[in-house]
Order: C-alpha cells, then sequence, then structure tokens
C-alpha cells in the first residue's frame, strides 16, 4: 500500500483524541465510520473498529473488523502492501483507500473517519 506518509499524518491528526489509542508499540486502533463504494455493493456505511500496524514489516497495515453488511467473505476488510493506494484527507482528517478488484468487480474505495463511539475491541 502507498502512503505510509499519510498513514503517519492521519494517526497524528488525531493523536490524543476521544477513543483514538496509540498502543505501546505504536499501533492505532480505534472506532471509526466506514464509508465503502464498490462497482459491486455500491455505498454502503458502517461502524467498525479499525486496527493500523505501526511497526515491523506489517507497518501500513489495515484491519477493519466486520460489522453490518462488512463482511471479509464479500469486502477486502485485510488491507496490506499492494496496489491500494492510502491518502490523509487533511480536509475532514479521513483515512482514503481506494484499489482495484475483482472481488469488488472493479474500483472500490474506503474511507475511514474515526468517530468516538462504540467499545474498541
Amino acid at each position: 500500500m502507498s502512503g505510509l506518509n499519510d498513514v503517519t499524518d492521519f494517526g497524528e491528526a488525531w493523536r490524543g483524541s476521544k477513543n483514538f489509542k496509540i498502543m505501546p508499540v505504536g499501533n492505532y486502533v480505534f472506532q471509526a465510520n466506514i464509508v465503502y463504494n464498490s462497482v459491486k455493493y455500491g455505498m454502503e456505511k458502517a461502524n467498525c473498529t479499525v486496527l493500523i500496524v505501526r511497526n515491523g514489516m506489517q507497518d501500513g497495515e489495515i484491519n477493519i473488523y466486520e460489522d453490518g453488511p462488512l463482511k471479509v467473505t464479500t469486502h477486502h476488510l485485510g488491507l496490506k502492501v499492494g496496489p491500494q493506494t492510502c491518502d490523509h484527507d487533511s480536509s475532514d482528517d479521513s483515512l482514503l483507500i481506494t484499489g482495484q478488484s475483482t472481488k469488488m468487480q472493479g474500483a472500490y474505495s474506503i474511507k475511514i473517519t474515526p468517530n468516538g463511539g462504540g467499545t474498541v475491541i
């Protein structure tokens, strides 16, 4: 995934916010509003726990935990270094992931915005 600097900028924008935890090893864990757009399913929304790895060989991996319509069997929820791009949108401090796949029947985007609600795993 390109955009590791954007992941860092995203984390710095939310550091110290309610419900945005930075673990002792540097990983981010938080509850977020997810807006998932794809050719296959259109626009879907869910409130999910998100874990972003910030250390070692897995730095930058993003794991969105299943909720509502978002399921690991039907959506990309474990995002690893590869063809996706990752951009920090400073206008609302969201993280936007974009890519293309046959699983999603073409282009897809995932907007992640921490929300301060729910329980973080």
